[in-house]
This record gives C-alpha cells, sequence and structure tokens, in this order.
C-alpha cells in the first residue's frame, strides 16, 4: 500500500505491506493532509515484514550497523534503517520484531498502553521513524512541547512528567483551544510549527476531573481494556495510559502550519509555593530545549554518534556529525524565536493536580 501524505511541510510516500499493521499504519496517519499528485517526495519509509540479512562493513557497537549508504538500529522491538544518498536521507525502512503468540499476550498485559507490538506500529512509526527523519532536514527543528494553536501556536516545553499533556488537555477542553500536538513539535527556522498529529498519550493522572475525556477514551473500548487500566491505575496512575485518536479527543484540531506565538518551559521547583512566571532569553530557551532533546532522544543521539564513529574508521564523512546536528538544533531555533517571546513557568513540586491547572490558566490568561 502506498499513500503519500504532507507531514512539516515535507512530501513523505509511505509504503507498507498489505498486513494488520499496514493498515493500522494508515489508519492513524489519515489525520494528516493527503500530498497533491504533483508534489515531488521528500522522502520515502517503508514498512516491511523484515529487513534484510545483509553482512555490514562495520558495527560498532552489536545494535549499530554501518553500510556504505545506510546505517541500521537495532532495537528491542524494531530494526531501522535510514538510507542516505550524497549524505542526505532518502529513504527509511523500518519492520517490528516479533515474538511468540505467548509472549505478544503478555507483553499487551504488561504494557502502559495494552498493546501489543504490531496494535503500537504508529507510536514505533512516529517515536523511532518519522521524527528522528526531521533531524536530517537542513530547516527543520525538533522541540520537546506540547502545542496548542490560539491564533499562533503556544509551546509548553520542559522533561517528561511536568505537566505538559494535562495543560494541553484543560486549555482545549476548558477553554477551546485547538489541539497542535502532544511532546514532540517540528518547527522550522522561520518561526513556523507544524502539526505534530502523533497519538497523544493520556495518562491516568490526565484524568482527574475530566470525565468528558475519559468518556471519549473509552468509547469503544472492551472489557479487557477496561480492566487492564482499571487494576494499574489502582497501583500507580503513572504507569497505564492510552495513545488516543487526537481528532477524538479533541473537538478543534490544527491541521495546517502557524506561527509560533510564545514558548514557554514547565519546571518544578522546590523553591517557590505558588506558580510563577518569568522572562527568559531566546538562548536560554534554546539551550533548555537542545538539553531536553539530548536525555529524550538518546537512542537517534547515540547512534549517530556511532555512525560518526564507524564513517572515521571507514574513511568516509560522517552522515551527520553530532556537533553539527547541535549547531543545527540551536541556530534554528533561535532564528525561530526571534521576536517571540519565552518564558520559564515554574511549578512547586507538591502543587496538587487541579492547583497546577488553575494557577497556571491563571498566569497564561492574564
Amino acid at each position: 500500500m502506498e499513500k503519500r501524505y504532507k507531514i512539516f511541510d515535507k512530501i513523505y510516500q509511505i509504503n507498507t505491506t498489505d498486513s494488520y499493521e499496514g493498515h493500522i499504519l494508515h489508519e492513524e496517519l489519515n489525520v494528516y493532509p493527503k500530498a497533491d499528485t504533483d508534489d515531488t517526495t521528500d522522502i520515502i519509509i517503508n514498512y516491511l515484514d523484515k529487513l534484510d540479512n545483509k553482512t555490514p562493513v562495520l558495527q560498532n557497537p552489536s545494535i549499530h550497523l554501518y553500510f556504505s549508504q545506510s546505517f541500521k538500529l537495532e532495537l528491542n522491538n524494531a530494526s531501522i534503517e535510514f538510507h542516505f544518498e550524497k549524505n542526505k536521507l532518502k529513504s527509511i525502512d523500518f519492520c517490528i520484531k516479533q515474538g511468540s503468540v505467548l509472549r505478544a499476550t503478555a507483553n499487551k498485559w504488561l504494557s502502559y498502553q495494552f498493546s501489543n507490538r504490531k496494535e503500537s506500529i504508529g507510536f514505533i512509526f512516529h517515536e523511532l521513524v518519522l521524527i528522528p527523519s526531521a533531524f536530517f532536514f537542513p530547516d527543520l527543528t525538533v522541540v520537546h512541547a506540547s502545542a496548542i494553536d490560539d491564533n499562533g501556536v503556544i509551546l509548553f516545553g520542559g522533561t517528561g512528567g511536568v505537566g505538559k499533556t494535562s495543560l494541553e488537555l484543560e486549555l482545549c477542553y476548558k477553554q477551546g483551544k485547538s489541539f497542535f500536538a502532544d511532546d514532540i513539535v517540528i518547527i522550522n527556522n522561520k518561526g513556523v510549527a507544524f502539526p505534530n498529529l502523533a497519538f497523544p498519550k493520556i495518562y491516568a493522572y490526565n484524568l482527574v476531573n475530566n470525565e468528558q475525556v475519559k468518556k471519549r477514551m473509552f468509547a469503544n473500548a472492551g472489557i479487557l481494556d477496561k480492566i487492564h487500566w482499571y487494576s494499574r491505575k489502582m497501583i500507580n496512575p503513572a504507569i497505564v495510559r492510552r495513545r488516543v485518536n487526537p481528532v477524538k479527543l479533541y473537538d478543534h484540531v490544527a491541521h495546517h502550519p502557524k506561527k509560533i506565538k510564545t514558548f514557554y518551559i514547565l519546571v518544578k521547583d522546590g523553591t517557590v509555593k505558588t506558580v510563577t512566571m518569568d522572562k527568559i532569553s531566546t538562548g536560554e530557551a534554546a539551550r533548555l530545549n537542545k538539553l531536553v532533546l539530548e536525555t529524550e532522544y538518546n537512542i537517534i543521539y547515540k547512534h549517530l554518534l556511532w555512525d560518526e564513529f564507524n564513517s572515521i574508521v571507514n574513511k568516509k564523512d560522517a552522515r551527520m556529525s553530532y556537533p553539527d546536528l547541535i549547531h543545527k538544533i540551536e541556530t534554528n531555533f533561535l532564528q525561530a524565536l526571534t521576536n517571540i517571546e519565552t518564558f520559564i513557568i515554574k511549578i512547586p513540586l507538591n502543587i496538587g493536580h487541579q492547583d497546577y491547572l488553575k494557577q497556571v490558566s491563571e498566569i497564561l490568561n492574564k
């Protein structure tokens, strides 16, 4: 199955096998605009049953396979190969590693999401294929943030678990803002943000006093799905989540690029008693985003470093050197934030969930 989508202002041709996984992936990608027939393809992504078992030129370390025109990641749940032409990314092949039926069933019950690897193809595609592809486009930068559209894109950056998704839900449900992205946003160096319509990951703690979200999440859930959710929620509301189609979750979803309006960074801070907000420089904001990305996307960063290592051994230029990547991220981000205000919002460590939402909303609405 071949379909073409416009994602991050690039034309992605997505080829899949005629399979259960292929149908799931295209169902998820239907939230993105279709490409026009005369648009030139920027990159091809192929979902395959398995990748070629060819001998690498170098293999340092064992999970990184170096070839003259590609490199392959051997991960626990997937194999992913990035193909280049004159050091420009041209295509990505990926497959999902499958275990036994018994193990798949066990993993489904043990997972955060009540899904096995086949059913998680959309998650694997966005996290390990689509977003990493953006690192290789010279004009694009990855931002670790949730985002809403309010006559311009408002970005909420920060580390995982700081409250970005909860704030996104609050602003979309209670104040009628449009969903733009959950967790990762792609921007260009001209200050334009592109919707990332990967299914938002909603945890049990995000549903506190939010029956409307819960109702939409479980509208078509089976009894086993609900048992999994409530049993894990009783143990810890942070160890159970669901990926939800944003079109079904939100009344308003942005499908087109928008200029960035404001960038906020959320942090937990033990020195404050109430939520506070202070203006910071764009340089500080760029560095903070760079540091968060280095931890959140360390899998991809490590493989870029290993590709550079193996390229040197093979007396070739690296497809993308680590210093070049860091420079691109910071430079593009600084250019994108020209004339855009950036703030840091400090959140008390032990603040209640509802107090957090109330106080941050009040600050944002001033």
